[in-house]
């Protein structure tokens, strides 16, 4: 999280699109920049060693567990005209590489109540509803996304769920009083989303989805990915940076 925000942060107006795909290890639950810290149970967290982090950009509770985390950084003015344009084009590259795995996803059409739907302890995971434009399969949401917009650049970054572990994210809510609830959340979410396994009906590997990503995001922007390291520089600043986001109790044993 340290890094996508520093690569957006020194973003220039000439730089290229960066597209980066990454996992978790520990796994790890990421809060949206304005959700309560106080609805993780750390207590819960430390057992099971999951990392709690915050992220840069807006949106629900996400359990970084069997999935694939994506970010793009771009200068917004030369590539796109408005950040609802850069959402809805940088989604279809999305779509267009979950074809590349067999899946015909779609952009959701229709909007939500997320005033009233924040209302409700489901509300706390970012997979318990689709906004406009996120990725779903028949219904179902298969990828989480958010944005951060600075004056000259963009950072979109989600979740494209490989497994079904996302659903156990309400194990480590507070709001979550019983066993029971527990429960009945963790179906409610696996009954709203979508995995790769499941709408490809094989295993599909971290590789083989980045791949696809890739494949996706070269065929919509008429472009070609290179592989390239993280500048020195950026890397130090991030990791200098590292604790403005992480929020692990203190008791938290890292490995």
């Amino acid at each position: 999280m340290a890094l996508d925000d520093v690569l957006l942060k020194t973003c220039q107006p000439d730089d290229l699109p960066l597209m980066r795909v990454y996992s978790w290890d520990p796994y790890c639950i990421s809060l949206g920049y304005h959700q309560s810290p106080d609805s993780i149970d750390y207590h819960a967290c430390n057992h099971d060693h999951i990392d709690v982090v915050r992220r840069p950009t807006g949106g629900r509770a996400v359990f970084h567990a069997e999935e694939l985390t994506y970010s793009i950084i771009l200068p917004l003015g030369n590539v796109f005209a408005s950040i609802h344009e850069a959402y809805q084009r940088i989604n279809e590259g999305l779509v267009a590489g979950l074809r590349h795995l067999g899946i015909d996803a779609s952009q959701e059409k229709r909007s939500i109540d997320f005033r009233g739907h924040y209302q409700t302890a489901l509300s706390a995971s970012c997979f318990s509803a689709a906004a406009k434009h996120e990725i779903t399969f028949q219904g179902r949401k298969m990828i989480g996304s958010a944005q951060r917009q600075l004056r000259n650049s963009l950072l979109q970054h989600g979740s494209l769920l490989l497994g079904d572990l996302h659903a156990a994210l309400p194990r480590y809510l507070t709001r979550i009083s019983s066993h029971e609830e527990r429960n009945q959340m963790e179906e409610a979410i696996r009954a709203r989303t979508c995995t790769v396994q499941q709408a490809s009906g094989r295993k599909v590997t971290f590789q083989e989805a980045a791949e696809a990503i890739r494949f996706g995001m070269e065929e919509t922007f008429f472009m070609t990915f290179h592989e390239k390291p993280i500048d020195s520089n950026v890397l130090k600043q991030a990791i200098e940076r590292m604790g403005e986001f992480e929020l692990s109790g203190e008791s938290k044993d890292k490995r």
